[in-house]
């Protein structure tokens, strides 16, 4: 039995203002052309399939397009939500969906799914068991004492019929932990605070393998066969290092999983540059890499600069991220493209801070005064 494991698609999302839906539809591409040459018994989802709890029109309509492709291919889909999900809409017309092999599960129930699977070794079950909190599964079993995510998924698994003597595939989306440190980035939304949030592996020992999602980084938790996929695209400058891809997992008979992964390329990388503005311009650094990439820049110049973004802008026309490390030496921030969580105030200090090198008193003064004059203080 062949599965495609995929997780952390997070379509819809923006990253500093610049939306992805385009860079997301092309390694969807890659993913369905994959399935062409690689026939597989199912696609695993393994939440955040949305970046939001709700997604933009242009988002259900890639999924869709997306998840109309896949069955074209008479490959059935097995779907969870994620922590990023709303799984009630998820799961919006799960028995009709259910009839064409795609299969979704949202929310977490007393008896979530266990489907069954026959090939030459046997039964193969596919377990769908969506994200959820810890005050989701205390409210299924109030007797029992649940205060983490490890004592929920306990109480939520031991409940589970698992028919040991087959194979077993678990689906979920959790912060799930190994004997070695997970490697996390920044573009990843904490669960929980403390450690509360991780689940060890070995609760999962039932299970032959286990399709996770919410860590970005593809990667085994603990063993090779609990495994993390990571997600489709880098969504981070933390994540500059990654090597996106897929997993191709097969199950012969029970005990044996072999593991394979598959890059994606993406429309567009992600990457940092730093150095002197008049070195960052050059025609040869621009021209050692793909221009086009989704840049973090840092500009290690001391003198004061007219209008750096838009200078780099015309060389790297997708640039996210300015910073200057003589700003970064002294504690503060730069410019980032995505400027609509800052407030107007912020705006401008970072305007006089990039310009001239300084946010003096007196002009932060009069800055405050006009603002105040035209009612945007704040």
């Amino acid at each position: 039995m062949r599965f495609l494991h995929m997780a952390d698609l997070h379509i819809g999302k923006s990253v500093n203002g610049m939306n992805l839906i385009e860079d997301q539809r092309y390694v969807l591409t890659q993913v369905l052309d994959l399935l062409k040459k690689e026939p597989v018994n199912g696609l695993l989802l393994a939440g955040d399939i949305y970046d939001r709890s709700i997604p933009p029109a242009e988002a259900v309509t890639l999924f869709d397009w997306f998840l109309t492709e896949v069955s074209e291919l008479l490959v059935p889909v097995f779907v969870v939500a994620g922590n990023h999900d709303s799984g009630e809409r998820l799961e919006f017309g799960q028995k009709l969906f259910g009839r064409q092999k795609v299969y979704v599960e949202g929310i977490l129930k007393e008896e979530f799914p266990a489907i069954e699977m026959e090939d030459e070794y046997g039964t193969l079950i596919l377990h769908l068991l969506p994200y959820f909190k810890p005050a989701q599964a205390k409210a299924l079993y109030p007797d029992d004492e649940i205060r983490t995510y490890e004592e929920a998924m306990r109480a939520v698994l031991m409940r589970h019929p698992v028919d040991r003597t087959a194979r077993n595939v678990l689906v979920t989306h959790q912060f799930v932990t190994g004997t070695e440190p997970v490697r996390q980035s920044d573009s990843e939304l904490s669960l929980s605070v403390g450690g509360a949030d991780q689940v060890s592996y070995s609760l999962f020992e039932d299970y032959d393998y286990v399709a996770l999602g919410h860590i970005h980084g593809p990667q085994r938790a603990g063993r090779d066969s609990v495994r993390y996929s990571g997600s489709i695209l880098k969504y981070s400058f933390s994540e500059e290092s990654h090597k996106k891809s897929v997993t191709l997992i097969e199950l012969e008979q029970k005990g044996e999983v072999n593991v394979t992964t598959y890059p994606l390329t993406p429309l567009h990388d992600m990457r940092r540059i730093k150095g002197k503005l008049e070195n960052l311009l050059d025609p040869e650094v621009t021209g050692a890499a793909d221009c086009e990439d989704y840049i973090s820049a840092v500009l290690t110049d001391e003198e004061e600069l007219a209008d750096p973004m838009e200078k780099l802008r015309a060389s790297y026309p997708n640039i996210m991220e300015l910073n200057l490390e003589k700003r970064q030496r002294s504690g503060g921030n730069g410019i980032s493209a995505d400027v609509r969580e800052k407030t107007p105030l912020e705006l401008g200090e970072a305007f006089l801070l990039l310009t001239s090198g300084e946010a003096e008193e007196k002009r932060m003064d009069f800055l405050k005064q006009l603002l105040e004059e035209g009612g945007s203080d704040r």
